[in-house]
């Protein structure tokens, strides 16, 4: 039964891959390439020339790691093919080197969130959860007792619909951990857009942190692989967790390749992606199309709260990308509101291919998508299938 679940699941993935390439525009992200225009594009960048590196030693990953150790201003880093791992690893570095278990971190974090307790479970770590429905403040730190062995920051808070906290709530965080000597780490999975978000330079931004994780898939649009920066003796101690994790590839050339054409090709368009979504969001709520969260985006991204179910939102999804040839939404998530569900919105340079007068009238058709379904299983309710009467029996 459960095999047959996860082949069910399969199929309908793997359906749901072969639509969203059939699509003409995408409302999120950047666009899509297939993989032979993507490894085209790879072999030439200017470094594909290079020899490979070998488990991460020079080439372009070593390019990757001083170009990124030059941006955030630290003095080293390390290249990780998986994020996971990067900042698991981080964790445990610094709980070694406070001798203390507890991380303080937010339970909407995609460390406490999305990884399946693998502090706990491969490490040993205890998270203490601060904060509940946005990024922790400056209070939530100064009631923690225990000895913290770390304070983990995600700009922005993606599951709190990519929040950012206030520029000078980060600044006393940083304060006191200083004061405290206690390590900060910003999880910077969108750092890049974080930066721009707060109209600020990456090196100022990652100023405030001991340690940053960035990562290269999301809005760099890279094949993946992550970079950890901070002190060279941090560095150093990360790099054996990374080996003792199993987490150096022979050779990462593609993924480092990648990620610099992803720095080229984005990085400077970040505060334009910043700006669009905050005129797109705007527009939607001023015209009452959906519900968004936050009103004001804090940077590229925002979530939009929609009627219906998370499978009734799947399957209107599908139709109107069949339909239109326009890909939405990539996912739903629970609302803590009944018969509500949340997608997002990601501003990304497939934003290049459509106005904000377009995507206002996807997102009222979709809307009204919502109007036919109920009208169709109405239907389907009141057009029963004839029964077969039985022959009245006569008396004889």
């Amino acid at each position: 039964m459960r095999l047959q679940k996860a082949d069910t699941e399969a199929t309908t993935a793997e359906r749901d891959r072969q639509l969203r390439a059939g699509c003409a525009k995408f409302i999120s992200h950047h666009r899509q390439r297939s993989p032979r225009e993507t490894l085209a594009a790879l072999s030439r960048h200017p470094l594909a020339v290079h020899p490979p590196d070998q488990y991460g030693s020079g080439g372009a990953v070593g390019e990757l790691e001083r170009r990124v150790v030059a941006l955030l201003g630290k003095q080293a880093g390390v290249f990780f093919a998986k994020g996971v791992i990067a900042q698991q690893c981080l964790a445990r570095v610094r709980s070694e080197e406070r001798a203390s278990p507890y991380i303080a971190l937010s339970p909407l974090g995609h460390i406490d969130h999305d990884e399946a307790n693998g502090l706990e479970y491969l490490h040993g770590l205890r998270p203490v959860r601060l904060g509940r429905h946005g990024p922790f403040a400056l209070a939530d730190l100064q009631r923690v007792r225990q000895r913290l062995a770390a304070v983990i920051v995600e700009l922005p808070l993606r599951r709190a619909g990519f929040l950012l906290p206030p520029w000078r709530d980060l600044e006393r965080i940083s304060a006191w951990c200083r004061d405290n000597e206690v390590p900060l780490h910003f999880d910077g999975a969108r750092l890049w857009e974080a930066a721009a978000g707060y109209g600020r330079t990456l090196r100022t931004v990652a100023a405030l942190a001991d340690s940053v994780y960035v990562s290269f898939y999301k809005g760099i649009g890279g094949l993946g692989g992550c970079v950890v920066a901070g002190t060279r003796d941090c560095i150093d101690a990360l790099e054996v967790w990374r080996a003792r994790q199993g987490a150096s590839l022979w050779t990462a050339y593609p993924y480092a390749l990648s990620a610099l054409d992803g720095l080229d090709r984005h990085l400077s368009r970040m505060p334009d992606y910043v700006r669009r979504a905050r005129a797109l969001a705007a527009r939607l709520r001023r015209e009452g199309i959906c519900q968004i969260h936050p009103l004001d985006p804090t940077v590229n991204a925002f979530q939009v709260i929609l009627a219906g179910t998370g499978g009734e939102l799947k399957q209107r999804n599908r139709d109107f990308a069949a339909r239109k040839k326009v890909w939405l939404f990539n996912a739903f998530f629970e609302s803590p509101f009944e018969g509500q569900a949340i997608a997002e919105i990601v501003i990304g340079d497939a934003a290049d291919d459509y106005s904000d007068d377009e995507a206002c009238s996807w997102l009222r058709q979709f809307q009204a998508m919502s109007g036919e379904g109920r009208g169709r299983a109405a239907i389907r309710r009141r057009v029963r299938k004839p029964t077969a009467r039985r022959p009245r029996r006569r008396n004889t």
